[in-house]
């Protein structure tokens, strides 16, 4: 009798931030080339339904303990990318609840009267040390544990040394991929060896050509496509990276739209608590003096689409610059840690760092400059190494 498949994937898939949103479609999409029988559930810390704009219903972190329990079939859960390896429950619960981020700046005091992470991990019903690391000895029902294109180019190692069982954790999954080379790094330092491939997400033009997403968009994108394809500047930044820089911000893009000509669409990527690029976005349009369009409401569609057909990509969002790769675009990533270990790992040469907000104008005048037969060129490189990786997953995950 042929057994079961059953494909657990836990992530952050219960808020709108478009990279989260983009890994379980990209890995359901590419293990179902493989020709084999399986089922997948999706779990987020909270359930949640996401799907009108283009997300995974989740079941909470309560259901996937009582499905890793479960011992019928060959179970396998796969951590769905991000930098899960070392986020604590106080850092979720930070995401997704307004009352708690509120108290955010005391939580350096907070700590040393109370441990604030056990208290998220009570409010949040975890059962384990830290929200997505387990091995499969933690569960009776699972027989893999499998880590997708994590990463952690910030880890403190201190970290390690403030939850002593980390280490061995992350030791015994059973394949752990990374997705550049300052997070291999970083692991390796603490004697935990890991895959280095790509982010999954850059499949996503393999599964999603333009003509597809056309179908899909709302008729706003398909209006502003057909009125403007390749002559915008897709935008964004995280609300964070904005404040206090809305005029500095304002007078670049104006450079920008007055030496190429290029229209500004400017468009939010993560909506969710801690990302706020709406609320960044709405305070730097009505400085603007060039054309531009403020994009407020949006699905992953429509933003894969708006890059897909951009002139140019630029913004603080790992996953914007990772769909602008995945469909050829040229890209400007701003001064974001995660972001620019991974353009210093997987970029073309040129475009291979982020820039601070002051040379954004410049960045865009490189990136443009960029030779398109190397943007695809590195495009298919990185989609052949992460079809690599998924050749071991699916070893893994089919029994």
């Amino acid at each position: 009798m042929t057994t079961e498949n059953h494909i657990l994937i836990i992530g952050a898939f219960d808020r709108f931030n478009y990279g989260d949103l983009l890994f379980p479609l990209v890995i359901e999409a590419q293990l179902a080339t493989y020709g084999q029988s399986f089922d997948t559930r999706y779990f987020g810390i909270i359930k949640s339904d996401l799907s009108a704009l283009g997300g995974k219903p989740t079941d909470d972190i309560r259901a996937f303990y009582r499905a890793c329990r479960e011992t019928t079939g060959h179970t396998s859960v796969i951590v769905a990318g991000g930098e899960a390896v070392a986020v604590t429950w106080s850092s979720l619960l930070l995401a997704l609840s307004s009352k708690f981020k509120r108290t955010h700046r005391f939580h350096h005091r907070l700590n040393k009267v109370i441990d604030l992470n056990a208290f998220a991990k009570r409010r949040l019903h975890g059962e384990t040390e830290l929200p997505f690391v387990f091995t499969a000895s933690d569960f009776a029902g699972v027989d893999r544990i499998i880590f997708n294109s994590l990463g952690g180019s910030e880890i403190d190692p201190a970290t390690f040394d403030r939850f002593s069982g980390l280490r061995d954790k992350l030791r015994n999954v059973d394949y752990f991929a990374v997705r550049d080379v300052a997070t291999q790094q970083h692991l390796a330092n603490q004697g935990i060896q890991t895959h280095l491939y790509p982010d999954s997400a850059i499949l996503m033009s393999n599964f999603y050509p333009t003509a597809l997403l056309a179908e899909r968009v709302s008729p706003q994108i398909t209006e502003y496509v057909a009125r403007n394809r390749h002559r915008y500047l897709f935008f964004q930044i995280k609300n964070n990276h904005a404040k206090t820089n809305e005029q500095l911000i304002a007078r670049q893009l104006d450079a920008i739209a007055r030496q190429t000509g290029l229209h500004l669409c400017l468009c939010p990527i993560g909506k969710a608590l801690n990302h706020d690029d709406h609320l960044a976005l709405q305070r730097i349009a009505p400085l603007l003096a060039q054309p531009n369009t403020l994009i407020d409401e949006v699905t992953i569609w429509d933003i894969m689409y708006l890059i897909a057909n951009a002139g140019v990509y630029a913004g603080t969002s790992l996953h914007g610059a990772i769909t602008a790769m995945s469909y050829a675009v040229p890209y400007v990533g701003i001064a974001v840690p995660k972001l620019h270990s991974y353009l210093t790992t997987w970029g073309v040469g040129g475009i291979n760092r982020t820039v601070p907000l002051s040379e954004v104008h410049d960045g865009v005048s490189r990136a443009l400059a960029t030779d398109r037969m190397a943007l695809q060129r590195s495009r298919d490189q990185q989609v052949e190494a992460a079809q690599t990786s998924f050749s071991y997953i699916q070893q893994l995950v089919f029994s």
